[in-house]
């Protein structure tokens, strides 16, 4: 059972994960910036949806730091997940700080296009869970 505190904090990470996977978009056409900002978009979306589902699943409400989130993630959803979660991290951080970062071909929207699927995977299976859960009343 969930409390309203912990489906509320499930339903305010599913927003942002599903507002910034809106904005994580790249093209052919797109420049290296945009390339670099999809990168931090989608590694935030995937961390706000890991977030709802750690709530929504697990019932764990507080905020975790990126490492103790990876780490969960790894942990409860498998290897394999954890793995991509923590290269799409690391995507991020390059993308973000180092100087002479260049976008790959293709490898860019490989890596934002599983991401999607799997953003989208967690926040479908959030809301089933939020959807049949009953109330702690506490």
């Amino acid at each position: 059972m969930l409390s309203r505190e912990i489906e509320t904090k499930a339903r305010q990470h599913l927003r942002l994960a599903r507002g910034f996977l809106e904005t994580a978009v790249v093209t052919a056409e797109s420049s290296e910036f945009a390339e670099r900002n999809a990168l931090s978009r989608a590694y935030y979306a995937m961390f706000h949806a890991c977030s709802a589902w750690l709530a929504a699943r697990h019932g764990v409400a507080r905020k975790l730091k990126h490492p103790e989130l990876l780490d969960q993630m790894h942990r409860r959803r498998g290897k394999d997940f954890g793995d991509f979660v923590r290269d799409i991290r690391g995507m991020r951080r390059a993308a973000d700080y180092r100087e002479d970062w260049k976008p790959q071909p293709g490898g860019v929207r490989g890596k934002l296009g599983r991401a999607e699927k799997e953003i989208l995977r967690l926040c479908q299976e959030v809301e089933e869970l939020l959807a049949g859960h009953q109330y702690d009343l506490d």
